[in-house]
């Protein structure tokens, strides 16, 4: 996860988590002989299993507790996550056992539908901390864990010099009076010196531990002296991001970390007055971001999947495509994800702005395509069924509020198990051109479409490119009453 503030409009702090694969000890051969004959080697077996074997508590407090009643525990690896244990929450306290040897990072789902969870480090100590849940990442206080605190402690702390150096850079911008400037330019060294105190005092304070790692690749590059020209801090910031990062970090490399570090490089680093010159930028951002992670593969797959999600919700059909065609696609075919891939395909046929699959029917004995439909502004393609009981609540209401407008044309898709309760429901829409698909979810219009739940809404432009998918009737409504 990557915390990120956005000051005066070109700085950040990035605030992410990572983890460790530590190895176990070996007993030598030669050694064990010798304390099998003094009789010492069963309490020295049961020492190191004890200490190898060890569990560890993580223990948390939801405050104030909002009657959630369990808990979820994942571990970040390789950039996913991976199920560890559920626990119950008893008057807003949880707690799990975890292995001595299972260090890194760690989130802790309270609402899982909603994606909302605390993310910490575990490192064969004892966790405790408290959080609020409706502000998990800055009401969470350690009452337990050396990591943990210090990461923290980092955080705030550098995180609050940093913003003071923005805040006299942002006013150096600003001012055309020589004395000003040789005051602020003072303020600026002093500001810049401090961080730099205060970033080596924690680095060498986390010495050792995973927190290390993530607090020397936090470290973010400031000019030597404040810039005048806002594009050129930029260009500086932007040729120095990657400074404080090492791509073939084992322990980061657990973490999502360098991905979110790298998406956010490409995405808030690289923008522009319009859509067309952000997407030039942020094309040659992306290629600069692959070039750094070399023939670190597996860390190239997470951050150019993550990418293109991003992109996917930002409906920007055009970077999909280029970062699927000229980098997803030409990773190691044991790295792609075929399912990944395959997905994507589908949703880039339902993109806004793309033209809508085109599909036939049939019509009194004549074959139609939506393709051949003309003579109105605007088309609705609605997949739905009869049976499914939000429909028969929704359809009527939907039919009601577009029989109000004139320049609409709507095309409806019935996934039905049999005719007649089709037919008993479309009968009330004579206005509307039914479809009868008794292959269901197995379609090919539902496959070309994409479509996962029902009812789902497609409006089309009169060359029928997709215009919007709204996600109910009440965004669709929304969406023509603006008109």
């Amino acid at each position: 996860m990557v915390l990120f503030d956005f000051v005066i409009g070109f700085t950040f702090d990035f605030i992410t988590s990572g983890s460790a694969k530590l190895s176990l000890f070996v007993i030598n051969r030669t050694f064990a002989e010798i304390f099998r004959k003094v009789r010492i080697l069963p309490f020295l077996i049961i020492l190191l299993s004890t200490g190898v074997w060890a569990q560890y508590s993580i223990k948390g407090t939801i405050d104030p507790n909002h009657d959630y009643s369990w808990i979820l525990l994942y571990k970040l690896e390789n950039g996913d996550q991976t199920y560890v244990d559920n626990a119950d929450v008893v008057d807003g306290a949880f707690e799990f056992k975890v292995d001595g040897e299972a260090s890194g990072i760690y989130r802790a789902y309270y609402q899982i539908e909603n994606n909302l969870y605390v993310e910490f480090i575990y490192n064969k100590e004892e966790v405790d901390f408290t959080f609020n849940p409706e502000n998990p990442a800055e009401s969470i206080l350690f009452n337990q864990s050396e990591e943990n605190s210090i990461y923290q402690d980092y955080y705030k702390t550098v995180r609050a010099s940093q913003k003071a150096i923005d805040s006299v850079q942002g006013l150096y911008f600003n001012t055309n009076d020589p004395e000003e400037s040789k005051r602020l330019e003072a303020g600026y060294n002093k500001a810049l010196k401090d961080l730099e105190t205060q970033q080596k005092h924690f680095e060498e304070r986390a010495e050792g531990m995973l927190a290390h790692h993530i607090i020397r690749a936090s470290r973010q590059y400031n000019p030597p002296a404040p810039v005048k020209e806002p594009q050129v801090y930029i260009e500086d910031i932007k040729a120095h991001f990657f400074d404080s990062m090492d791509a073939s970090d084992s322990i980061l490399a657990h973490s999502s970390f360098i991905t979110d570090r790298m998406r956010d490089y490409v995405l808030y680093l690289n923008q522009s007055d319009t859509q067309e010159a952000s997407d030039i930028l942020q094309k040659e951002a992306v290629d600069k971001s692959v070039a750094w992670g070399g023939d670190n593969y597996v860390l190239l797959e997470k951050f150019e999947e993550s990418l293109i999600r991003e992109y996917l919700i930002m409906q920007n059909t055009p970077m999909v495509q280029y970062v699927m065609d000229k980098h997803y696609s030409q990773l190691p075919k044991e790295v792609q994800d075929i399912k990944f891939m395959s997905k994507i395909s589908a949703s880039m046929k339902t993109a806004i702005g793309v033209r809508a699959p085109d599909f036939s029917w049939e019509d009194e004995g004549q074959e139609k395509h939506l393709y051949g439909l003309v003579g109105t502004d605007y088309y609705i393609v609605l997949f739905f069924s009869s049976g499914c009981p939000h429909c028969q609540i929704e359809v009527p209401e939907f039919h009601k509020f577009i029989s109000g407008i004139e320049n609409m044309k709507v095309i409806t898709v019935g996934l039905e198990d049999e005719v007649q309760s089709w037919e008993n429901m479309t009968v009330n829409y004579p206005e509307f051109i039914n479809v009868l698909d008794l292959e269901k979810w197995s379609s090919p219009r539902v496959k070309a479409y994409g479509v996962q739940a029902i009812p789902s809404y497609f409006v089309l432009d009169a060359d029928k490119n997709i215009l919007a998918k709204p996600e109910d009737f009440e965004e669709l409504k929304s969406l023509f009453e603006e008109r």
